[in-house]
């Protein structure tokens, strides 16, 4: 049991998601979220953040930073030469020959903030922190994903004692500040999902690799919501049933409109719109400002810079939720999340590589990006034949 889940009580849950992986043409994608709370913000009241405000702002300013200054002695920026926790920007801590190192040091400090202990293997840090609503059989078939692939030793460029003790001055910390880090969870898709899902966008609604993409952000953000209902006890985090949220997703691309994929990640909405008759145009009840008996969503804004929303849902706790550009510039949790996100994406690319090279004697390893992707996959099947001994879509995207 995580530390946060000890105290369960209605809360003001503040979120930030990211992604990794959405362009390479080898390896996973994952989708990972961190959140928090504060001990002076309650699920109601003037200091919920929600309604007149989202952030102790005015509503449509967009998310402000409200841990970096009451975790300044153990978080600072990318780069920190105090040996704080790198926090920030994560392209500007995912660089350079110590990359590994940088992004394992925050995520395995801040997952033993949340459990109290540094997992031992890649296989059990991913028992504790993914996932694993949405996979389907096969999905984990290449042999990379067996349980003997994924035992490799954690952590690996630091001591572990040294993690653990970064994770108890988190904890410590935290507690005098009023800070609690109660969720941090990734969802892990396979080369063999991303294919079989984006399969069935284009069957079923036709739509892009990018829409898949923010719709597979916005449905963890989801599961984050069903923990803080009660309705997926294993992944609750650690509050009670009336909690509100307010979250923020990494913005990429043009896209400025998100009410489709809300409502396709959010059931509840188009449950309503069914049952009140709204059409899709955004004209109807369920975009109305009327009393309202089901769920709605309510349009705070809509830029270039962020997209914000609103979803009030009857007696349940309220969310805001949106999409920021440069989003781990500004919400410190969405830096979390992505820090998480590309240190999963980095461990099982090194068992996707280790599995080739054990067959191929000096293949040289890939980060996955288009272009090194077709010179990996050019040697690996001139050595082991056509599709590299394996099913293809097992290990090669398809987009």
């Amino acid at each position: 049991m995580s530390r946060g889940a000890k105290r369960a009580q209605a809360k003001l849950v503040r979120a930030g998601f990211d992604e990794a992986g959405l362009g390479p043409t080898l390896g996973p994608l994952v989708v990972a979220g961190f959140a928090t709370a504060r001990r002076d913000d309650s699920a109601s009241g003037s200091g919920s953040g929600l309604g007149a405000d989202i952030r102790g702002g005015a509503r449509g300013t967009g998310p402000v930073d409200d841990l970096r200054g009451p975790l300044a002695a153990l978080v600072g920026e990318p780069g920190d030469r105090k040996g704080r926790l790198e926090v920030g920007d994560s392209k500007k801590i995912h660089t350079g020959t110590r990359k590994l190192a940088r992004v394992e040091r925050t995520a395995l400090a801040t997952v033993a903030w949340i459990h109290g202990r540094v997992p031992a293997t890649v296989a059990e840090l991913l028992e504790l922190v993914c996932a694993l609503d949405h996979e389907g059989p096969g999905d984990r078939r290449a042999p990379w994903w067996s349980a003997e692939a994924l035992d490799e030793a954690l952590p690996i460029a630091h001591e572990s004692e040294a993690i653990a003790a970064l994770g108890e001055q988190l904890r410590a910390l935290g507690e005098s500040a009023g800070v609690e880090a109660l969720w941090y969870r990734a969802d892990v898709i396979s080369a063999a999902r991303v294919n079989r899902e984006l399969a069935a966008e284009d069957e079923l609604v036709g739509g892009s690799k990018n829409t898949w993409a923010t719709h597979a952000v916005l449905r963890h953000a989801a599961g984050l919501v069903a923990g803080l209902d009660g309705a997926r006890p294993g992944t609750s985090p650690g509050t009670s049933p009336g909690s509100s949220a307010v979250i923020w997703c990494d913005k990429a691309g043009g896209r400025q409109a998100y009410v489709d994929p809300l409502r396709r990640a959010f059931p509840e909405l188009a449950q309503a719109e069914e049952e009140q008759g709204a059409g899709s145009s955004g004209e109807g009840p369920l975009f109305s400002g009327k009393a309202r008996t089901s769920a709605s969503l309510t349009t705070v804004e809509e830029v270039r810079a962020r997209s914000h929303y609103a979803l009030t849902r009857p007696g349940m706790g309220a969310v805001d939720i949106g999409f920021v550009m440069g989003g781990d510039l500004i919400e410190p949790r969405i830096s979390w999340a992505s820090i998480l996100a590309k240190y999963l994406r980095e461990l099982i690319l090194r068992a996707f590589n280790r599995h080739f090279q054990a067959k191929i004697p000096g293949l040289r390893a890939t980060a996955g990006y288009p272009q090194d992707a077709r010179r990996f996959i050019t040697e690996v099947e001139a050595a082991l034949g056509p599709e590299g001994g394996l099913e293809r879509a097992a290990w090669v995207r398809s987009k």
